[in-house]
């Protein structure tokens, strides 16, 4: 099989890990960087024997490019991915999957109609502990009541970027990846409703501290909540999650997940199945798009998880709930 030819638009962290997985395969080749930072942009493309393009809408306009990976800000994927898929280009895109609906519509509907192979960075499709949790919560029975906490202390280390609405959205948007599995396993939401508080929040969009909570009913019935809190004082990082249904409940403190029934509390089996890296498994479909029409399901799971963060940002713009 012929090597797949990809450019990466961006340079940062998220581009140097999807630089060092796609290098491992030898069906693939990074043959184009393209970053707005010329100076990270040309030292990656010249640590990959790449060329480097200033421009992203000439990278995806490449004739010798097969495949697109975006790792941009946020508020730039919807945008590049249309454009890529548009230049019938396969496309990989780290979440969220856009900045507005309508984006990720076009990108979902430009995808099936060119037969392109789309990716969204969300790696249930490949993890063990989701596909057992999902397993696990079928049987048993309906959803009654999901919960998500996460507790995050001051910046640290991570990147400015974060605390920033104009370039990443609300922190239900930022960390969609938290709304993903829960959407994969329950459904789309019936409803949404919103809260958020901001600390130093500036002009700008940059702030401090921050508490972001979401509300949904599910179409399929149950309710869900996501809390994040950042930039507080605490420790260590906390994150709490409840999966409760009418014949037992799965829950993980940070310590693993635990199944309890009217029987027995025990913990979650994993198995420990060797599953494929998420680019390993776009390149593979890539190379079967002849074949087989691609598979858009996670695709549409992630676009129902920004229907809900964008609905988020909706509502407490509006301070009311919002139906999708």
């Amino acid at each position: 099989m012929r090597n797949i030819k990809i450019g990466i638009v961006g340079s940062g962290g998220m581009a140097r890990n999807h630089l060092s997985r796609l290098s491992s395969l030898e069906t693939a080749k990074v043959v184009a960087i393209s970053s707005r930072n010329e100076q990270t942009g040309k030292q990656l493309a010249t640590e990959s024997a790449a060329t480097f393009i200033s421009d992203w809408n000439q990278l995806v306009e490449q004739d010798d490019i097969d495949a697109v990976v975006i790792c941009t800000h946020n508020n730039s994927h919807g945008e590049i991915a249309i454009a890529a898929l548009q230049a019938d280009k396969h496309v990989f895109v780290e979440y969220p999957l856009a900045n507005s609906v309508d984006e990720g519509e076009m990108v979902l509907h430009l995808a099936k109609t060119r037969g392109r192979v789309l990716r969204v960075s969300h790696p249930e499709v490949v993890s063990n502990t989701h596909a057992a949790l999902k397993q696990k919560a079928s049987e048993l029975g309906d959803l009654l009541f999901t919960s998500f906490v996460r507790l995050t202390p001051g910046r640290g280390a991570r990147p400015e970027i974060l605390f920033n609405l104009l370039v990443s959205g609300i922190p239900a948007h930022f960390f969609v990846y938290h709304i993903y599995p829960i959407v994969d396993m329950f459904g789309d939401a019936k409803w949404v409703h919103g809260g958020a508080s901001y600390e130093g929040l500036t002009d700008s969009g940059q702030y401090e501290r921050f508490v972001n909570t979401i509300t949904v009913e599910f179409k399929q019935g149950g309710i869900g909540q996501w809390s994040w809190t950042g930039g507080i004082v605490i420790n260590t990082a906390e994150q709490h999650e409840r999966y409760v249904l009418t014949e037992g409940t799965l829950s993980d403190d940070g310590n693993g997940w635990r199944c309890s029934t009217p029987r027995e509390v025990t913990d979650l089996t994993i198995p420990n199945t060797r599953q494929p890296s998420i680019q390993e498994l776009w390149i593979s479909e890539i190379q079967n798009s002849a074949q087989h029409e691609p598979c858009l399901v996670d695709a549409e799971v992630a676009l129902s998880a920004i229907r809900i963060s964008l609905a988020t940002a909706e509502s407490i713009e509006e301070n009311r709930q919002i139906k999708l």
